[in-house]
């Protein structure tokens, strides 16, 4: 299990990176605080809450660098179908490669926080791994 949950953590940060150009739009540059919430199928217990920081530039929030990090060479995951209205938004997660995993999101964006929960499919684990994300502005960013 402790595979699943090192591959689970890794997967969390992707999520993170994920590009959601429209949702990022509305966020106000800042530091924010996200909380990644994970149901994994099999794992013994449950998997405490990871938080973590991290500063969004007004350059990060007028484009899609709010959620996205080097490209991994190892994963070939793409967004697709993106819809967002009002403050809302969706998209699906195709990958094939570290494995097969097939993902469907849905959340809201205000100006100082992020809501998503996102179920998927992934190769290798029984059961679809839920996750709920959060991500909530602290104030400005530290020099």
């Amino acid at each position: 299990m402790n595979g699943n949950m090192t591959w689970t953590a890794a997967l969390a940060a992707m999520i993170l990176s994920l590009p959601v150009t429209a949702v990022a739009q509305q966020m106000t540059a800042g530091l924010y605080e996200y909380t990644v919430r994970m149901n994994v199928p099999g794992a013994p217990a449950t998997i405490p809450p990871q938080t973590m920081q991290r500063c969004l530039t007004a350059k990060d929030v007028a484009g899609s660098q709010a959620y996205e990090v080097p490209n991994d060479p190892n994963s070939d995951c793409k967004v697709r179908d993106l819809t967002h209205s009002g403050g809302q938004f969706a998209y699906k997660l195709v990958c094939t490669k570290p494995q097969q995993i097939d993902g469907a999101v849905k959340g809201t964006a205000t100006a100082t926080s992020i809501a998503m929960d996102m179920t998927m499919t992934i190769e290798g684990i029984p059961g679809p791994l839920t996750q709920s994300i959060t991500a909530r502005r602290l104030g400005d960013c530290k020099s």
